[in-house]
């Protein structure tokens, strides 16, 4: 599928544009891939780290010239003040991620995104998301024919990567909420617009 150029729906821009890319997540959902799916996911969760550290220090890109690790962006992101349920999850992630990288033939299992989606369920109670099992993703484009399409997934009909991208962005909804509020109890500007689809970005 593919996105569709009558869409009216708008984009996230601002400081969040790196992570709330369409293409990603329009990505996530076509790709069949698991390993990719997680991967593209990891890369998004690195997009948070890097808007956390910098905005805490006023840095423009605090790791520019050097690499970084996941792990170690993610420790020092928590050295910083990043919730430590959103920590953990950060990290589960990654170990889910680090296991595809390592294993041959690793795949998803229900027992892991069943523990998964509990912690999400219950990180940043005040951003009153949707659980995981009540949420639907929903995807409108274009089919490899050139019709319109569109598709709906819930947890209970969605297999294993869909329901890791379906805790995925809740997860994702839920660290904007967090990071907004902790940049406005600090005192630190940010900006997250709504972009038309016409406007660049």
């Amino acid at each position: 599928m593919s996105i569709n150029p009558d869409d009216s729906h708008i984009a996230v821009g601002a400081d969040f544009s790196r992570i709330f890319d369409p293409q990603d997540f329009l990505a996530m959902i076509n790709i069949p891939d698991e390993a990719l799916c997680v991967l593209r996911a990891h890369l998004i969760l690195e997009e948070f780290l890097n808007l956390w550290s910098g905005k805490i220090t006023d840095t423009e890109d605090l790791y520019a010239g050097i690499f970084i690790s996941f792990k170690t962006k993610l420790v020092i992101s928590r050295n910083l003040g990043l919730d430590q349920e959103i920590f953990t999850i950060m990290d589960k992630i990654n170990e889910i991620r680090n296991r595809f990288s390592h294993r041959k033939g690793h795949v998803l299992e229900r027992s892991m995104l069943d523990a998964l989606k509990i912690k999400i369920d219950a990180v940043v109670p005040t951003s009153q998301m949707q659980k995981c099992e009540e949420f639907q993703l929903w995807a409108s484009g274009t089919d490899q024919t050139g019709k319109p399409a569109n598709i709906t997934h819930t947890w209970g009909n969605a297999d294993t990567r869909i329901r890791f991208l379906i805790a995925f962005v809740i997860f994702t909804l839920k660290i904007t909420h967090w990071m907004q509020s902790e940049f406005t109890t600090r005192g630190i500007p940010f900006e997250i617009a709504a972009i038309p689809k016409h406007v660049e970005n």
